[in-house]
């Protein structure tokens, strides 16, 4: 067998074949002679259909099955001879037709892992963002605490609805005067200034009454995930039925008494504004670490095999579905499909499949491991976190030898940018309130 290798990309190589006649001639015997034993042609007896009848029936068949047994046979042969690590199954082309006393030529084009040779990696600049305590933040964490725990009553005296109201209501929306669906709700409740409806809806409903039959129009927005509606002129008629008020419990010590924990309104406050502290310090270390990638990016430039990045774009598409699953919606709900996610992430999915191979790069470089120890502790924490016992879960990644290789591999990837940190120069600005 001659076999010849071509660098068509740095993540592409095309490796092309010729197979000796003799062993396309035994394989073609082989292939009809194991036909002929099923062969079911009327006016022969199971394997007793002569040779050229087989192969005036059978030849579209023979060709198939020949061409799958040479390929596999020598395929993976040459990858192991010319040590080529596939990424992906390859795509087989240039295929001559088959023909006893004849050798057998064709081309597979095959995608592997690009060569790096990570550089300028420590001393990485970056910026971040400095941390501010933010005063407002933490009341508006205890106005929404306030809120859940509101007692809604009867107006004291009938009045028109105004913002902070609770009103009961029919409604039927219209577009181009026909009734559309899921548009019309009986003795729906609303809160006013809650912005939970089509905006412009609530402000209209604000100063009318009980008994009230009235006409609101609003417009949809144009990205609205129902592509039906999206930048339509909607019509709603409704009807006023009930207005209910909200009465706001005080903020004081006995307001704080009911979250458990604590004695005093000032302790609850206090651990209103370590959580909020927590959660921004724990979004400004991701953004962090984002931008690390990103800069060993931008020092690195490399192409990735596009079975990567398509393996990637799965992986996007079923962390979106199973998010919206949990809100008891689908693609389809948001006006989108799986075509539209792999467009409109893709350029995603390249940077991350970059910075996952830049970021093994470093660690093969600088030799960074991760021990029996660090995995233990992460699966302890793992375990924590989802309340379940730390021996069960240490069961299951002990059990699924592919989950535990994960586990690794995020540890790694972890520790690798922990690496990038702490050898990387960062300047703290003020934190952009925009974004």
């Amino acid at each position: 067998m001659i076999v010849n290798v071509e660098d068509v990309t740095p993540v592409k190589k095309k490796i092309n074949f010729e197979i000796p006649a003799d062993r396309v001639t035994r394989e073609i015997d082989k292939v009809y002679s194991q036909i002929r034993k099923t062969a079911a042609l009327k006016g022969f007896r199971k394997g007793k259909v002569p040779q050229d009848v087989l192969e005036k029936h059978y030849s579209a068949k023979m060709t198939g099955e020949v061409l799958h047994n040479l390929v596999s046979e020598t395929y993976f042969k040459a990858l192991s001879e010319q040590k080529i690590v596939a990424v992906a199954p390859p795509s087989i082309e240039s295929v001559d037709e088959i023909k006893k006393g004849e050798p057998l030529k064709y081309s597979a084009i095959v995608e592997i892992l690009p060569e790096i040779e990570v550089k300028d990696y420590a001393g990485l600049h970056v910026e971040t963002e400095a941390f501010v305590p933010d005063e407002e933040a933490t009341a508006g964490r205890l106005r929404e605490m306030q809120a859940r725990m509101a007692h809604i009553k009867p107006l004291d005296e009938q009045r028109p609805a105004a913002k902070g109201d609770i009103v009961t209501l029919d409604f039927t929306g219209y577009v181009d005067g026909t009734p559309f669906e899921n548009g019309s709700a009986i003795d729906y409740m609303l809160e006013l200034g809650s912005n939970s409806f089509i905006a412009g809806f609530e402000d209209q409903i604000a100063g009318m009454s009980v008994g009230d039959d009235g006409v609101i129009k609003v417009t949809f927005p144009e990205d609205y995930f129902v592509t039906k509606l999206a930048g339509k002129e909607v019509t709603f008629e409704v009807k006023i039925k009930d207005i209910k008020t909200k009465e706001l419990p005080p903020l004081d010590d006995d307001f704080a008494k009911q979250f458990g924990e604590f004695e005093t309104l000032e302790q609850l406050k206090s651990k209103l504004s370590d959580t909020h502290e927590k959660q921004e310090r724990s979004k400004m270390d991701s953004k962090l670490r984002d931008r690390l990638v990103q800069a060993l990016i931008e020092k690195n430039p490399i192409e990735v095999p596009e079975a990567l990045v398509e393996k990637q774009l799965s992986f996007l598409i079923e962390n979106i579905t199973n998010d919206l699953a949990m809100q008891n919606m689908s693609l389809a709900a948001i006006g989108s499909d799986e075509k539209k996610i792999r467009e409109d992430y893709r350029e995603t999915a390249v940077l991350q499949v970059k910075g996952t191979l830049l970021l093994e790069a470093v660690a093969i470089k600088e030799g960074i491991e991760i021990e029996e120890i660090e995995i233990h502790d992460k699966i302890a924490e793992i375990a924590e976190k989802s309340n379940k016992d730390s021996d069960m879960v240490e069961r299951f990644y002990q059990k699924n030898p592919y989950a535990k290789e994960g586990l690794i591999k995020q540890l790694k990837e972890e520790k690798t940018i922990k690496f990038l940190e702490e050898h990387a120069t960062i300047t703290e600005s003020a934190k952009n309130t925009s974004k």
